[in-house]
């Protein structure tokens, strides 16, 4: 009779045994997660890193020059631009771009912008003739030497006749092969008034406006207009005043101010300043103007030689045709 075969049961040891590996095998299994994260970030990170700029590479300024300094480079030093300048100066104005070139400084180039111009309205190679453009073309002295200096001759830009136009800023550039400076400055070309005059008309019966008037001024002047006192013997801003104001096509100004002013208020030794300024400029101009108090009367009033020689020949040609 055939024998049967006898399952074992398994035993306590080799059950142990089989949890063991288990064990570590979960084990493994997540130290090697761990290495391989930790293998692609540290990859990542260098990644990211080989890409960043070095700190402070953008932003370092560089270092002062020095005689002993053998770099190449460029250091504006001053920009000689005068703040104001009267349109049609006889001798023009020059304005200047002082700089120093390091050792070593090849490739430089002297250029002037004119507002926010993106090419510049002067321009100057050293070896090179200077180049004038745009507005400043026929305004340029080419020929102008602000030194004998082979690399400073030129740098200076010489306007022949300064007009309005011609007002606003200006930027210097100077560079080199390696490296490069800027600095700007505001120049104002103003333009005294073409006329200039302080009158009077009657409103009503008992009120006179005077109005101070000036035209073809630039840039927009300021008008003030003042009353003298005779009893204190100050003169006070006055008040309540109306302003006008229009500019022509060409860009200049014409500006009035007036005010109102009652009879009772005059008597025949008061007066009025008109003031005119310029802004941003030493241009100031003060006119002086007596009121009436009936203009119409102030104009019908004859001097006293007139009336002279008027008795004079009425009484000639009474004795000649009596």
């Amino acid at each position: 009779m055939p024998s049967k075969t006898l399952k074992r049961k398994p035993s306590v040891s080799r059950f142990a045994g089989w949890l063991c590996k288990i064990l570590f095998t979960v084990l493994a299994i997540n130290q090697i997660g761990v290495l391989l994260n930790l293998c692609l970030v540290t990859g990542s990170d260098a990644k990211i890193n080989n890409h960043q700029p070095r700190p402070g590479a953008h932003i370092q300024k560089p270092k002062p020059w020095s005689a002993d300094d053998d770099t190449a480079g460029v250091t504006l030093q001053e920009l000689r631009v005068p703040p104001y300048v009267m349109a049609g100066a006889k001798n023009g104005v020059v304005l200047d771009c002082l700089y120093s070139l390091r050792p070593k400084s090849i490739g430089l180039v002297v250029a002037w912008y004119f507002n926010n111009s993106a090419r510049p309205v002067y321009q100057w190679i050293p070896g090179e003739k200077p180049l004038s453009i745009g507005i400043f073309r026929h305004r340029t002295n080419l020929d102008y030497k602000v030194s004998d200096n082979n690399e400073t001759m030129h740098r200076a830009l010489h306007i022949i006749n300064p007009t309005i136009e011609l007002s606003g800023d200006y930027r210097c550039v100077v560079s080199t092969y390696h490296d490069e400076d800027f600095m700007i400055k505001r120049m104002i070309v103003y333009s005294p008034e073409k006329k200039f005059e302080v009158f009077q008309h009657q409103v009503n019966n008992d009120t006179i406006r005077v109005t101070c008037l000036v035209t073809r001024v630039f840039p927009m002047p300021r008008l003030t207009l003042f009353n003298n006192s005779i009893t204190d013997k100050q003169s006070f801003e006055m008040i309540n005043v109306m302003n006008d104001m229009n500019r022509s096509k060409d860009g200049y100004y014409n500006v009035s101010v007036s005010v109102l002013i009652s009879e009772e208020e005059l008597n025949m030794q008061s007066s009025l300043d008109c003031e005119l300024k310029i802004p941003d400029t030493p241009y100031v101009k003060r006119k002086t103007y007596v009121f009436f108090p009936d203009p119409n009367a102030a104009d019908q009033t004859y001097p006293p030689m007139m009336i002279f020689s008027a008795i004079t020949i009425y009484w000639i040609f009474n004795i000649i045709f009596n």
